[in-house]
């Protein structure tokens, strides 16, 4: 079979308009909504590329095909672990320096996830939705692993396909098509291993696909039968005009730059843009650019990985660091204009300084195991070393150099072996020797707060306690127009319905915190709905909401002067607004026959709100209340159920 070895320009001018697309949504994804599209880019270009120095080593009908297997990983490593070495203990300096401790074990986890390359896991468990408002620093690098993985196991896959077998077109052909199409069944209907995933901890499947190897490589592979069609036609195009190849470039384009979200899911946008890929790599539509452009895209492209690295932990830096903020966390634009430029710069020395230096040692086979040693130790047991510091430091308050108040534990985590707060369910169930009758508590994080003492509680009143908790998931049942619900919540929502009606409970504790935004019709309706159900409902009011929410528990850099919150304040000084929403909804429950619970005479006396006993704080941030806090409820909980 015969490889092409060509070398194309205008793939390296489209590796640059990829890492562009990522860059600019990471730093304003309001703008640039599609970008993020630019790693499936990626990814068909790595199929393309490294298809072919993977088939090289089946080509040689001898019986050398381990020796290139691992002369095949050992460039691999040269060419990728240096720059991602250099960012990773970048990193580290950022995490230490410029961000809040409180983040510092999350980042540390993702950091050594990424070193022992399961970056995607770790980007799953430590951030969950790529697209959620809890960002990660190093949640880039799950592309990263995921490529690794690919480049790990399909050398050996190929290598059991072709053991003691001449190299064939038409198999490889047919493994990357089966591949493909099975991959991308998996990608579109994730649910079919949901199974499989739940025994393995992960419970969302739509969301693992999105950074799982089985739900990409198809396209890796569809990447390499490019390269296939190709080499089978010589380079020789199919009559396509320059207007057809230029059209096929301005889609990507505008697919990748639009500030207009496409009436398209994310899935699908994803597959159209892999298809005009496929078909701009085979018709070399990059090759006629205006010669200016293409200088410039193919200067990024060649700068491209060691950009794409190193972009999101200075723009992270820029968008969130207190110690760089310089009006208001929503006024970030300076900072990030010039995380850009310091990205840019920094790619391009990485590119000159490590990429290069190491992809040609990676040719020079003189020492090239010891060469290989003293790689592996600088790319993995530095950063190592690094991440474990920080792991370690923050369990230690960094000996002293972190004077945060320390963050009360949240109720909702305190049992290792039932999630409370779930985005899947089932719910946790704490079931009494004995007791006849089952309380179920429901709502957001706010009653995940209080699921201990409303454990405790159950059990003075030997009742059973069921617990099922979803944070930022009002109690509807039904999408509106007028909410931004997601589906996930309302599915949530429609489960625990489900469960109500095949257990029936006999009482459901609803904590719901009710904002002024909060769509009160459905909520209400809801409640409702829940009511015709079970024989008791308990509302429980918001509790107090404290004035200082941007500062209270919110840890500082450590080298910033700590924040010392006041542990009361007056009664009239404390948020009203949402407040308000909620005496509303506890009005509406109790004309309806529904009974309520306001905790305001627990923490607000004589005029002044207080938020710290003698056992501690009472509140874990501006609203929630801490396990502490939370205690406080008790003996109410355990007189209304004793009552019934």
């Amino acid at each position: 079979m015969h490889l092409v070895s060509k070398y194309r320009f205008d793939i390296q001018a489209l590796r640059g308009i990829a890492v562009l697309a990522v860059v600019l949504f990471h730093a304003n994804d309001r703008y640039f909504t599609n970008g993020y599209l630019g790693v499936d880019v990626f990814f068909v270009i790595s199929g393309f590329v490294v298809s072919p120095l993977i088939m090289r080593i089946y080509t040689n009908n001898s019986n050398n095909r381990l020796q290139g297997i691992l002369l095949f990983y050992r460039k691999r490593i040269y060419r990728l672990a240096p720059a991602l070495a250099f960012t990773l203990i970048l990193s580290v300096l950022i995490i230490f320096i410029t961000l809040n401790p409180s983040d510092h074990e999350r980042f540390a986890k993702q950091g050594i996830a990424t070193l022992l390359l399961l970056g995607n896991i770790g980007a799953y468990k430590f951030s969950g939705n790529y697209f959620s408002g809890n960002p990660n620093l190093l949640v880039h690098t799950w592309s990263l692993s995921v490529e690794e993985q690919i480049y790990l196991i399909l050398p050996l896959i190929l290598f059991f396909v072709f053991y003691k077998r001449i190299f064939s077109k038409s198999r490889i052909i047919f493994l990357y098509l089966f591949t493909t199409l099975v991959s991308l069944v998996l990608y579109v209907f994730p649910q079919i291993l949901q199974n499989v995933y739940s025994k393995m901890g992960i419970q969302i499947a739509a969301q693992f696909a999105f950074y799982s190897p089985f739900s990409r490589i198809w396209q890796f592979t569809l990447g390499g039968l490019a390269y296939l069609f190709v080499s089978r036609i010589n380079y020789k195009r199919y009559r396509f005009t320059n207007k057809s190849q230029f059209l096929l470039s301005l889609a990507l384009i505008i697919l990748l730059f639009s500030p207009t979200k496409f009436f398209l899911t994310s899935t699908i946008q994803s597959i159209l843009l892999s298809i005009f890929v496929f078909l701009i790599l085979i018709l070399n539509c990059f090759e006629s650019l205006p010669l200016f452009l293409s200088k410039i895209l193919v200067w990024f492209g060649y700068r491209s990985y060691s950009i794409y690295l190193l972009h999101w932990p200075l723009i992270y830096m820029a968008k969130y660091s207190q110690l760089l903020e310089i009006r208001n966390e929503n006024s970030r634009t300076f900072q990030v204009t010039v995380a850009l430029i310091i990205t840019i710069i920094l790619g391009s020395a990485s590119y000159s300084i490590i990429e290069n230096k190491f992809r040609l040692n990676s040719m020079n086979n003189k020492s090239h195991l010891m060469s290989l040693k003293k790689i592996l130790l600088a790319t993995f047991i530095i950063p190592l070393s690094g991440f474990l510091l920080l792991y370690g430091g923050i369990k230690q308050q960094y000996w002293g150099l972190d004077r945060n108040i320390p963050t009360p534990a949240f109720a909702s985590f305190l049992d290792a072996k039932c999630a409370r707060d779930s985005e899947s369910g089932p719910p946790c169930i704490y079931a009494k020797s004995k007791a006849e009758r089952t309380a179920l508590l429901i709502g957001d994080s706010h009653a995940g707060a209080l699921s201990q003492a409303f454990i405790d509680a159950t059990k003075k009143s030997n009742w059973n306690a069921v617990v099922w908790v979803h944070s930022g998931c009002q109690i509807q049942f039904q999408k509106s127009s007028m909410d931004s619900l997601t589906n996930s919540c309302i599915n949530i929502n429609l489960q625990m319905k489900d469960w109500v009606i095949k257990n029936n409970p006999n009482l459901i504790i609803i904590s719901q915190f009710v904002r002024d935004t909060s769509n009160q019709n459905e909520l209400r309706s809801s409640i409702s709905e829940l009511k015709s159900l079970v024989p008791n409902i308990l509302l429980i009011e918001n509790n107090p909401i404290f004035p200082d929410g941007k500062d209270f528990m919110v840890s500082r850099p450590i080298f910033m002067k700590p924040y010392i919150p006041p542990k009361s304040y007056l009664k009239s000084l404390m948020d009203i607004k949402d407040s308000s929403a909620s005496n509303d909804l506890a009005r509406w429950a109790s004309d309806n026959g529904l009974d309520t619970m306001n905790l305001e005479p627990l923490f607000c006396k004589f005029g002044r709100c207080n938020r710290y006993s003698q056992k501690g704080w009472l509140y874990m941030d501006r609203d929630h209340l801490s396990v502490e806090g939370a205690n406080l409820t008790i003996p109410q909980l355990s007189s209304y159920m004793a009552r019934l």
